[in-house]
C-alpha cells in the first residue's frame, strides 16, 4: 500500500568525486561544493519534469495533494517551468531523488568513486570471495587515476586535487553533503571519516557543524582496532 500510494523513486549519482577531480576541483572546497550543488539542481529539475510528464500520461501518485505539494520548500526551489508542470499535471512519484550507497555498483562501473563520497583510496588491494569459499586478492585502482595516467603517463605524479577520504577534514565532508541535500528529497548516504585520535570536543564539533548547516543526518566513521576495517 505504501509503495502504490506514493511510488517513490531514488534517482541519484555515483562518481561525483572522480568528476570533480577531472575538473581539477578539490573535494570539499567551496568551488567543488558549488559545482556538486549545480549538478544536483539539474538532476532534480530533470527528475521532477519527467515525473510530471509521466503524471500527465498515467496520473499522479494517489496521495498527491496539489496545494500542499506546491507550498513545499523543495518544489519552491524548482525551475519555473517545472513548477508549472507539477501544478498542471501533478507528479507520478512522491519522491524522485536520493543518494544511495553505491559501493558495488561503482566497482562494476570500472571503480568510479562511490555516490557522493570522496575516493576512499586511489589504489588498494581488495579481497574477492570466490565460488569455492576461498578469497583472492585483486589490486584495484580508481577510475579517474587510470584516466589521468592514460593521458599524462603511467608514472605521472597526481596533482593536488586528487585527495582521498583520509586526507579530508570532517568539515570538508560536511560541506559536500550540505551542498547537495537541498536537491535530495529523501535520504543521503554519506560517511564522514574522522581520525582515530580525534578528541571528544572535535568529534562533537562535527555534529554541531552538521546541525548548523541543516543536515538531515550525519554518519561518522572512526577507525579502531576493535572494529577493524569498514
Amino acid at each position: 500500500a505504501e509503495a502504490m500510494s506514493k511510488r517513490r523513486l531514488g534517482l541519484g549519482v555515483t562518481g561525483l568525486a572522480d568528476a570533480l577531480a577531472m575538473l581539477g576541483l578539490v573535494y570539499g572546497s567551496g568551488e567543488a561544493a558549488e559545482m556538486a550543488g549545480n549538478w544536483m539542481r539539474v538532476i532534480q529539475n530533470s527528475a521532477y519534469r519527467a515525473s510530471a510528464n509521466l503524471a500527465a500520461e498515467k496520473g499522479a501518485f494517489p496521495l498527491f495533494d496539489k496545494d500542499a505539494y506546491l507550498k513545499s520548500p523543495t518544489v519552491a526551489r524548482l525551475n519555473k517551468d517545472v513548477r508549472l508542470a507539477v501544478g498542471t499535471n501533478g507528479l507520478r512519484n512522491s519522491h524522485v531523488t536520493s543518494i544511495a550507497p553505491t559501493g558495488t555498483i561503482s566497482l562494476f562501473a570500472d571503480n568510479v568513486s562511490s555516490g557522493i563520497e570522496p575516493v576512499f583510496a586511489y589504489a588498494y588491494t581488495r579481497k574477492v570471495l570466490m565460488p569455492d569459499g576461498t578469497r583472492r586478492e585483486e589490486k584495484v585502482r580508481d577510475f579517474a587515476v587510470d584516466r589521468y595516467r592514460e593521458i599524462f603517463g603511467a608514472e605521472a605524479a597526481l596533482p593536488d586535487y586528487f585527495v582521498n577520504a583520509q586526507e579530508l577534514s570532517p568539515a570538508e565532508h560536511v560541506a559536500v553533503q550540505a551542498a547537495v541535500q537541498d536537491f535530495i528529497d529523501s535520504s543521503i548516504s554519506k560517511t564522514i571519516n574522522v581520525p582515530a585520535e580525534i578528541s571528544f570536543e572535535d568529534f562533537k564539533s562535527v555534529y554541531m557543524d552538521a546541525y548548523g548547516k541543516g543536515l538531515k543526518g550525519c554518519t561518522t566513521y572512526r577507525p579502531s582496532e576493535v572494529r577493524g576495517s569498514v
